[in-house]
C-alpha cells in the first residue's frame, strides 16, 4: 500500500491493485481563502469524509466518479467501519460529531478519526480493533491538542502514527504548530519521499511517529 499526505487532514491511500481512497479532501481556498493548500485534481475510486465541513469534504469533478463514503458501509469491496466521535472535548456540545473511519488496504488497517476532540474512550478503543496506521489530529481548537494527541497514540499503539490538522503556512486557521505535538512523543522521524510505501509484513513495532510534509 502507498500513502500520501495531501495536506491538512487529507490523505490518499492506494492499494497494490491501484485502488485509490481519498480521505477528508478539503475544498481549495475555502473560508475566504484561508484554506490555502493547492487543489488535489486526480482520479480516485473512493472519497471518505468524516464530516461535512469544507476542510474535510469536497468532491471535485477531476476525481472522476468515485463512491462517496460518509457513513459505515461497503465501497469498491472495502468495508468502512465508522465510529461516532465528538468534534470537541464536551461530547459534541459545541461542534457536533464526526465519524471516524477504519478500513483496510493490502491487509493494513488505517484509522482516520477526523476532527476528534478528545482521546478515545476505552469502549471506543475496544470497538476499533487493530490499527496499523493512525492519522492523528493534533492542532487543537477544532480537535484535541498536542498533549491529548500524544496520549491517544500511546492508547491506540499503532505501528505508525502520522500527525495531521496542525498549523501550516498556507492554512490560516488557529491551530497549534506541529512542534508542540512532536515535543510530547518519545521519538519521531521525518519522511522526505512520498508516497510512503507500507507492507503488512514490514510494519514497525508500536509505535513509530512519522512526519510527512503536505504535497499540496
Amino acid at each position: 500500500m502507498q500513502l500520501t499526505f495531501i495536506g491538512h487532514a487529507c490523505f490518499l491511500a492506494e492499494s497494490s491493485t491501484g485502488l485509490r481512497v481519498l480521505m477528508d479532501p478539503y475544498q481549495p481556498y475555502a473560508f475566504e481563502g484561508r484554506m490555502g493548500l493547492r487543489p488535489f485534481t486526480e482520479p480516485v475510486d473512493v472519497v471518505v469524509s468524516t464530516h461535512a465541513h469544507l476542510d474535510h469534504f469536497h468532491v471535485d469533478p477531476t476525481f472522476g466518479d468515485p463512491d462517496v463514503v460518509t457513513e459505515p458501509g461497503q465501497a469498491r469491496g472495502i468495508a468502512f467501519a465508522g465510529i461516532r466521535l465528538p468534534h470537541d472535548a464536551d461530547e459534541g456540545a459545541r461542534r457536533g460529531w464526526v465519524t471516524g473511519f477504519r478500513f483496510e488496504l493490502d491487509g493494513i488497517a488505517i484509522f482516520h478519526p477526523g476532527d476528534l476532540g478528545r482521546p478515545l474512550t476505552d469502549d471506543e478503543r475496544a470497538r476499533l480493533g487493530r490499527v496499523d496506521v493512525l492519522l492523528v489530529p493534533c492542532g487543537g481548537t477544532f480537535t484535541m491538542g498536542a498533549e491529548q494527541a500524544a496520549a491517544m497514540v500511546a492508547q491506540v499503539r499503532p505501528a505508525i502514527a502520522i500527525p495531521m490538522h496542525y498549523a501550516w503556512p498556507t492554512v490560516q486557521l488557529p491551530l497549534r504548530p506541529l512542534a508542540d505535538f512532536l515535543a510530547c512523543v518519545p521519538a519521531h522521524r521525518f519522511v522526505a519521499n512520498q508516497p510512503l510505501e507500507l507492507s503488512r509484513d514490514a510494519l514497525p513495532p508500536p509505535t513509530e511517529v512519522l512526519v510527512l510534509d503536505p504535497t499540496h
